[in-house]
């Protein structure tokens, strides 16, 4: 009788411990999925526009994205389906004052400076990465297209390209086609500067020029 009452003690605790154990792995198990992991994004956006300014206040550039992630592990941020918007800054020198200038006002008060900026180049790709240096990599159906109508350089057309943000410097190594004022280019690995709508391709080029007979 005592043996039996003896088990019954020892399954009872056995019970006990086993549930313990069991709680104990649930309160990991939910402490787990709280902590977020180093490589997950910090957060999440869908349908966001960001707009980047210079350290001196202008505009450089304006970005579109479905879908926006932001990882501070390596500063990256990944977007879904955007659009960017490049921006260029003109100085312009305002000399409506010189009129009414006497001889002990300096010139710098005559003269004001006035920014203009303007949308120059529109990008859009399926995905893009932007990382902490300011390195916009595109990729899939990736188009440069002027917004100004008088650039020599119109449209650029690639799988996937490289944009410096900062200098507006881009490259590619993959098929570029290239649409210019009364021009057509393909070619492999092309190297340009959209701010100076130049492109250059390095291999496998063809142009076709369009030659105006009017």
């Amino acid at each position: 009788m005592m043996n039996i009452r003896w088990n019954l003690v020892l399954g009872v605790i056995a019970l006990v411990l086993l549930a313990w154990f069991y709680s104990l792995n649930q309160d990991d198990t939910n402490l787990t999925d709280l902590v977020k992991a180093p490589e997950s994004p910090e957060y999440i956006g869908h349908k966001m526009e960001t707009t980047v300014f210079s350290p001196t206040g202008e505009k450089q550039y304006v970005a579109l994205a479905d879908k926006v992630e932001h990882f501070t592990l390596d500063g990256r941020t990944e977007f879904e389906s955007p659009i960017v918007y490049v921006l260029d800054v003109q100085t312009l020198k305002n000399n409506d004052n010189n009129d009414n200038k006497n001889d002990n006002t300096p010139a710098n008060d005559t003269q004001s400076a006035v920014k203009n900026q303007t949308e120059s180049w529109k990008l859009t790709a399926n995905k893009a990465t932007l990382t902490k240096d300011n390195m916009l990599e595109l990729e899939g159906n990736v188009i440069a297209q002027s917004l100004l109508p008088v650039s020599k350089l119109q449209r650029i057309e690639t799988d996937a390209a490289v944009v410096n943000l900062k200098t507006q410097d881009i490259t590619s190594d993959k098929m570029v086609k290239i649409n210019g004022q009364n021009f057509t280019s393909t070619g492999l690995k092309l190297n340009g500067n959209l701010k100076q709508q130049i492109a250059t391709l390095k291999e496998q080029v063809k142009t076709h020029y369009e030659i105006d007979n009017q």
